[in-house]
């Protein structure tokens, strides 16, 4: 694994793991090995612990910005279609 990466983007990708739990609050503590997340409700109660080696948190830092560069294919898709759309115009050898 040469490929490097952020604190930024190691967090991203872990708080967007959180958010689909719902959690409120979180500790984060750095290991030798990785990371031990613990995650809250909003009342303090615990909801979730997951600690990531180096290895899964390579593996889940790709995940999230392959996802995010798909999303951002489809959204520029999209906005092409609404700018032709709105300027009534068609693709190439699109007929309606």
């Amino acid at each position: 694994m040469s490929a490097t990466f952020s604190y930024a983007s190691i967090l991203h990708a872990v708080g967007q793991v959180l958010d689909q739990i719902g959690v409120k609050s979180i500790a984060i503590h750095e290991e030798e090995e990785g990371l031990f997340v613990e995650g809250f409700d909003g009342e303090g109660q615990l909801l979730v612990q997951m600690r990531y080696d180096v290895a899964s948190l390579y593996e889940l830092v790709n995940r999230v910005e392959s996802q995010a560069e798909e999303r951002s294919a489809t959204e520029d898709e999209g906005v092409l279609h609404r700018f032709l759309a709105d300027h009534r115009r068609e693709f190439a050898g699109i007929a309606r």
